[in-house]
Order: C-alpha cells, then sequence, then structure tokens
C-alpha cells in the first residue's frame, strides 16, 4: 500500500513538471504578429496636379485623364520642363565624321564605266529634337510627356537655332496630343506635337512645326477660331 501511494506521487510529480516546462505557445497564447516591410505597389495614376488649372490650361494629369476626348486635337497645357533631348556626344561626332567621308569619296570621280560609289554610314543617327514635360520636377523621364517637331531654324534665315528654355522651369505649350508625332516618335499615353511654347509670364520662346507645310501652320483650339502661327513663311 505505502509502495502504491508512492508511485502514485511520483507520478503526479512528474507530470505537474511536465505541465510547467510545456512552451507557452503550446497552450494556445497568441504570438506576437511579425510586421513584413514591402515596398508599396507603383500607382502611375496619382493625382499630382489638378485636371485644369484655373488659367485654362491643362496639367498633363488632366490630359491623360481624359485622352480619348483630347486626342488628335490641339490643346495648352502648363508643365514643367524635364529636360531637352541633346545627341549623345560620341554619336554626334561619328555622324560628322562620317559625312565629311562621304563629301570626299563623292568629290572622287568614278573609275570608267564603275558606279559612283556610296559610302554606307555605320553611325547611329541622331533623334529627332524632343524634350520632356512633367506636372512635377520629381516626375521620372518615363512617365514624362514627350513633346515633338519643335523647329531648331531660324524661320527668317533658315539657320539654326536651338530651343532656348530652362530646366525646372513652368512653361505653357500649345499642340496636337496625339499616339504618333510627325517625325516618328510613338507613345500609347500620348505626346504633344509641338506648335507654340510661352513662358510663366507669356512670352513666346518657340512657335511653329518643324515638319508641317506653311498652310498648315495654325493652332486650332477648342471653341475659338484659328490662330496662324507667326514665322516668317506665314506673313
Amino acid at each position: 500500500m505505502q509502495r502504491l501511494a508512492l508511485a502514485t506521487t511520483f507520478l503526479m510529480t512528474g507530470a505537474l513538471a511536465l505541465f510547467r516546462s510545456t512552451p507557452a505557445g503550446a497552450q494556445g497564447q497568441a504570438l506576437p504578429p511579425i510586421k513584413v516591410n514591402l515596398p508599396s505597389s507603383p500607382n502611375f495614376d496619382v493625382t499630382t496636379a489638378p485636371v485644369q488649372y484655373p488659367s485654362g490650361e491643362l496639367s498633363i494629369y488632366g490630359l491623360r485623364k481624359a485622352m480619348a476626348k483630347h486626342q488628335d486635337k490641339d490643346v495648352r497645357v502648363k508643365a514643367f520642363l524635364l529636360e531637352i533631348y541633346e545627341c549623345p556626344a560620341e554619336i554626334r561626332k561619328c555622324n560628322e565624321l562620317s559625312s565629311a567621308k562621304a563629301k570626299r569619296a563623292r568629290g572622287k570621280p568614278p573609275g570608267k564605266g564603275a558606279p559612283p560609289v556610296v559610302e554606307k554610314s555605320d553611325c547611329r543617327p541622331c533623334d529627332q529634337p524632343h524634350f520632356f514635360v512633367a506636372d512635377t520636377l520629381d516626375t521620372k523621364k518615363e512617365r514624362a510627356l514627350v513633346v515633338a517637331d519643335y523647329p531648331i531654324k531660324d524661320w527668317k534665315t533658315g539657320r539654326p537655332k536651338p530651343l532656348v528654355a530652362k530646366a525646372a522651369e513652368q512653361y505653357v505649350l500649345t499642340g496636337t496630343f496625339a499616339i504618333n508625332s510627325l517625325t516618328g516618335f510613338a507613345a500609347s499615353n500620348g505626346l504633344l506635337i509641338f506648335k507654340k511654347m510661352e513662358d510663366a509670364q507669356g512670352k513666346v520662346v518657340a512657335e511653329g512645326n518643324a515638319v508641317l507645310p506653311p498652310e498648315e501652320q495654325m493652332i486650332r483650339l477648342e471653341g475659338k477660331p484659328p490662330q496662324p502661327l507667326l514665322p516668317a513663311t506665314l506673313k
């Protein structure tokens, strides 16, 4: 009898010790939540500007928001200039050397009965002139609006005339909102075919389209009479 009592006491003591040594998580106690820090999904439709400014110009956000309404129509857009494209120096130099070489080859008379020598350039051509504008200065270039087909020559003299505009400043641009430009640019979210650029004070920075014929050098804003541009070819 005494042995049975001792055995029972030993079993109860062992069970109690086992219960006390069991981990807290096995008793149904909630564990603290695990925090996982993941980057937020990019949102390319975040409103960064009003749809339309009080002065009447559209923002790029507003232009794209009503894309079907504005497509293939002339619009006025207010935006910050991010960057004017410049042909990389190495590509420009390669093309200049290739052009000079081709000129020299054309100056040499071909041998008797031989066809004229045509030099093939291995240089990648420079892109057509264009620049990038956006609603905010921290917009990435791939989300900016491309503005193409602006003039790079003086209308009166025909001499080269670069676009003089400052990055990070706001401008008002007038042009045709389209998917494709006249010189081969394409953008599924739209681009602007250049017609006119004004600074914040309303001063004209550049005017006219580099590709359109004289009779098409017109601004046709909805609800307003056609407005001829001012190049000398139209005067």
